[in-house]
């Protein structure tokens, strides 16, 4: 959870919220919602993402931030995360191409 607070207040995030996504990940860590890639819908096509976006809710009103990620090979849908001894865990679902499954597990590290 620290890492957390530490990345929202970093100011290295955009403060934006996911528009059009879908087949996205959601773990709950202490106060903030942490959801990953999925398949997003606003743009020209539906497009596999590995964005990173944290609902932060120690503020009123709450503050969505939005951190994209570099690592192609991370984009996922119809994945699961899961919160294990304060490591967020990335599961399985469909890599970029949307139909291939990937066998992977994968720390999500919130450092960037």
């Amino acid at each position: 959870m620290e890492k957390l607070a530490r990345l929202v207040s970093s100011g290295q995030g955009s403060q934006k919220g996911p528009h059009g996504l879908r087949h996205h990940s959601c773990s709950v860590v202490g106060p903030f919602a942490v959801l990953f890639g999925g398949e997003t819908l606003t743009r020209a096509r539906d497009t596999i993402c590995n964005d990173l976006y944290i609902y932060d809710t120690r503020t009123s009103p709450p503050l969505w931030f939005h951190f994209p990620c570099a690592d192609r090979g991370m984009k996922r849908v119809g994945h699961r995360t899961c919160l294990w001894n304060d490591q967020l865990y990335l599961v399985g679902g469909f890599g970029e191409d949307g139909r291939t499954a990937s066998p992977q597990v994968c720390i999500l590290d919130f450092l960037i």
